[in-house]
């Protein structure tokens, strides 16, 4: 593990490099299509190698025909859309052609012939990387933090050692974070160490992970974040739903069967056993907005996304004023925002920790977070132990599943243990194209994530695209869910959306689709 994070470390340094000589550095990741394409150009160089056996030409044309198989189904399984793939599809049987081509004139001299083979599957691998999820991280997260680049969990009974060899390196440690509840944790024994005046950062990392005492080592990653565009509305025929009047730019009320949703309160007198508390971590929240109930009248929002996220939990439903949410009345879901995305645009693996701290010592019934990026690593320890602390204090979260059309395992928080994690769908009940898929996740689930209107600052209301607002769709049901029964943990509210989802045109990609009506029945009748 450490000598993996010492690597890591240097493909760092390379980014910071980058930055200062205008060069892009890519991320490598070795796919499912690299490999049927490598596969297959083996396959046939073998076959043509050993076209003067025919016994032996026999077997390998006949492997060659069933890696031709296995590359259609790996260029299915990586691509989106039907265009894709007979794009993926043409540009293999070209370079095949190629291959086949040139062994056929190399016929006398086995030499050059497997020369020719070993280049072409190194030249598959970047023609893969080039069809598929090339990602410039320098747009990413894989920078850590200058404030404190590494997170490290410590028996703390070894503290003062590893203190004394900090200061010797002239790094930096500093205690992470404060949970209220340390004897349901072990956040308390993680501090951050600022490397930055360190003269040999590599050989401190590589004695940090020698030293007794040290537990874990992870980078506080930089969470960037990039304002959702604003969209065309859609119109719909949501008249009846509620007495709000952007309610008919709502698609994604009706297409949610809200119309049999909100009435199924009122009708039935179900009120709840509580006031469900709903943290947004996110860019906080204009608390002025007239759409929203804040308890907490001091938020603010330079971003509006944060806002946005909490009308589309949690807009107060029939008050003759802006939009509909999840939330069927003012005394279901009390909204509160925690900024852990700065002003600027960004913010930490550190910051969002602390904020998932601060929601569950607040008292936190869901924690919905809009955010994330892609990861140095599949899971961040640290992020698993505050999803697990909080939900030891009763807390679900929600997380997006990301918005970069990859698999959500490559991306944090949503890879983390015990959240549900979030896909965007369109109208058509297709995944959105930029939407993560969660195949590989243990609880994904999805919602309308496509021209969604809802709050933003200053009394105003825009329609965005995202996995950053379907995640609100679900958090404020699972508010709702909270608020009749309380007791109800993570896996029983997800076997709840599971059971009552419909299936969607890829559900295995997508998860199911939350069915906010038979979602509220199975929980009153179970």
């Amino acid at each position: 593990m450490i000598s993996d994070f010492r690597r890591k470390f240097k493909s760092s340094c390379r980014i910071y490099l980058s930055i200062f000589i205008k060069h892009d550095y890519f991320y490598i990741s070795i796919n499912t299509y690299f490999m049927a394409l490598s596969i297959s150009i083996l396959c046939l160089g073998f076959w043509i190698l050993s076209k003067d056996n025919a016994l032996l030409s026999t077997k390998v044309r006949l492997l060659f025909y069933l890696s031709l198989a296995g590359l259609v189904i790996s260029s299915s399984i990586q691509t989106e859309s039907v265009a894709g793939i007979f794009l993926a599809l043409a540009i293999s049987c070209t370079t095949l052609a190629a291959v086949g081509f040139v062994l056929d004139m190399l016929n006398n001299n086995k030499f050059s012939q497997v020369i020719i083979l070993i280049l072409a599957v190194l030249g598959s691998y970047y023609i893969s990387e080039s069809t598929y999820n090339k990602q410039d991280l320098s747009q990413q997260n894989l920078i850590p933090d200058t404030k404190g680049e590494i997170l490290l969990e410590i028996d703390r009974n070894h503290f003062s050692s590893i203190q004394e060899y900090a200061n010797k390196e002239n790094a930096v440690l500093t205690r992470a974070f404060r949970p209220f509840s340390e004897d349901l944790t072990n956040l308390d024994d993680y501090y951050t160490l600022d490397v930055q005046n360190s003269i040999n950062p590599e050989g401190l990392l590589s004695d940090l992970g020698r030293l007794e005492g040290v537990k874990w080592i992870e980078y506080n990653e930089i969470i960037p974040f990039e304002l959702p565009k604003s969209t065309e509305v859609y119109k719909s025929e949501n008249r009846g739903l509620s007495n709000d009047p952007s309610v008919v730019m709502q698609w994604h009320l009706s297409f949610l069967e809200m119309e049999k949703y909100y009435p199924l309160f009122s009708k039935n007198q179900i009120t709840p056993k509580k006031t469900a508390k709903l943290y947004i971590l996110d860019t906080g929240i204009d608390s002025g907005h007239e759409d929203l109930q804040i308890r907490r009248n001091s938020q603010k929002d330079k971003q509006g996304h944060g806002t946005h996220c909490a009308g589309v939990a949690s807009a107060i439903t029939n008050n003759s004023i802006g939009v509909a949410s999840m939330s069927p009345g003012k005394d279901w879901i009390d909204v509160q925002g925690i900024q852990v995305i700065g002003d600027v645009g960004f913010g930490s693996q550190k910051t969002i920790i602390e904020g998932i701290i601060q929601a569950a010592d607040e008292g936190a019934d869901v924690i919905s977070m809009s955010l994330g990026g892609i990861t140095n690593q599949e899971r961040e320890k640290a992020y698993n132990d505050a999803v697990k602390y909080a939900n030891n204090k009763g807390a679900i979260v929600v997380v997006a599943a990301g918005n970069a059309n990859l698999d959500g395992k490559r991306y944090s928080p949503a890879n983390a243990e015990n959240v549900i994690t979030v896909t965007s769908i369109n109208e058509k009940v297709e995944k959105s194209g930029f939407s993560n898929h969660v195949q590989n996740l243990k609880m994904g689930i999805s919602a309308p994530g496509e021209r969604i209107l809802s709050t933003t600052p200053s009394n105003t209301y825009t329609s965005f695209n995202g996995t950053s607002m379907a995640t609100p769709q679900v958090a404020g049901l699972v508010a709702v869910i909270k608020a009749i029964r309380p007791e109800l943990d993570t896996k029983s509210i997800y076997s709840i959306l599971s059971r009552t989802g419909k299936e969607t045109q890829n559900t295995i990609r997508t998860g199911k689709l939350i069915q906010p009506y038979k979602a509220i029945q199975l929980t009153l009748s179970e």
